[in-house]
């Protein structure tokens, strides 16, 4: 019996080592990028993150943590999500003011709901640098939120500056994580919703209101102005073109003038005085187009002239030219 039981122990013996050999077996999926964390004695020794079957140390001497870190998770801060919805259901969402009750830096009170979206970037830091790194981290966005929320006034965080304070707490909140060594990378800051408290909720939505109409007037005016503009810049260019052919044009009547009167000038030049007679007699056509002019010369001499209208004749015997009217020149046509 004795040979008996020594023969049966030593094979249920190496049976169960190989039994308690296969614990120490483990799989790593690559879908969400699983890492995982082996311990020895409760002590970090490796961390394992290539996909595959692995193998340690069999339970108690190692252990191993599995932790997916490329999933996204999400941290909600002044609100619970209660029931997520379905293709027909919405979600119900439940509210915790004691977390979403902040003051704004004009000492204002307002609601502000928040979820943050992170993952983990170093499963070691994340499991033993800090106990309870999701509290941790609730703990730190709800400080980043009420520190940045405190910097800004309760207009920028109802209206148009959520984008600017959402990219403020990201950057802040990340600093913490970093400092505290969380292991974490923030994805996304998103303020779900920010009101004003139940009692002063009407006025704050007149000024919501109004805020809007005064964004809605100045896109009108900017439209009316978008119209108007180009039209007047049309306007504006088809003058000035207007004024410039106008210089050109006095510009060349200008030139053409000079020319004009240095030609006759030099005509002039030659003969002065019978210039002047026909600039005179021209002149004197112009200023009186429908008068009959008869010119005559002292002293009766014979004086032959080329008829300055077709009712003038000249008249070589009498020294004269020959009309019905009398011959001389209206004092008021002189």
């Amino acid at each position: 019996m004795k040979k008996l039981g020594l023969k049966l122990f030593v094979p249920a013996l190496l049976l169960i080592i190989g039994i308690w050999c296969l614990t120490g077996f483990y799989t790593l999926r690559s879908d969400g990028g699983e890492q995982a964390v082996i311990m020895r004695f409760g002590r970090h020794i490796r961390t394992e993150d290539e996909a595959g079957l692995k193998w340690h140390l069999p339970y108690p001497i190692e252990t191993a943590e599995i932790v997916k870190c490329d999933v996204i998770r999400s941290l909600e801060l002044g609100y619970r999500t209660q029931q997520t919805g379905g293709i027909d259901q919405q979600p119900v969402y439940a509210a915790v003011q004691e977390e979403s009750l902040m003051i704004t830096g004009d000492e204002n009170l307002v609601h502000t709901e928040t979820v943050i979206q992170y993952r983990i970037k170093n499963v070691a830091d994340y499991l033993f640098n800090v106990r309870q790194a999701p509290e941790a981290l609730k703990m730190a966005t709800e400080a980043s939120v009420r520190r940045v929320v405190a910097n800004h006034n309760l207009d920028d965080v109802l209206t148009d500056q959520k984008d600017a304070i959402q990219t403020e707490i990201l950057s802040d909140l990340q600093t913490i994580c970093d400092e505290y060594g969380l292991g974490v990378e923030i994805i996304k800051v998103a303020l779900q919703d920010v009101y004003a408290p139940e009692e002063v909720a009407d006025a704050f939505t007149d000024v919501i209101k109004a805020r809007e109409d005064m964004n809605r007037y100045i896109n009108e005016a900017q439209k009316k102005a978008n119209e108007i503009v180009p039209a007047a810049e049309a306007k504006q260019q088809e003058i000035l073109n207007e004024a410039n052919a106008y210089k050109e044009k006095r510009i060349a009547e200008a030139k053409g003038d000079v020319e004009n009167f240095r030609q006759v000038l030099a005509k002039y030049s030659l003969g002065p005085e019978v210039t002047r007679t026909r600039m005179y007699l021209e002149t004197m056509r112009e200023v009186l187009p429908k008068a009959k002019i008869y010119i005559m010369k002292d002293g009766g001499e014979t004086l032959r002239l080329l008829p300055l209208g077709q009712e003038a004749a000249v008249s070589a015997a009498s020294g004269r030219y020959d009309s019905t009217e009398p011959a001389s020149v209206n004092n008021d046509q002189e």
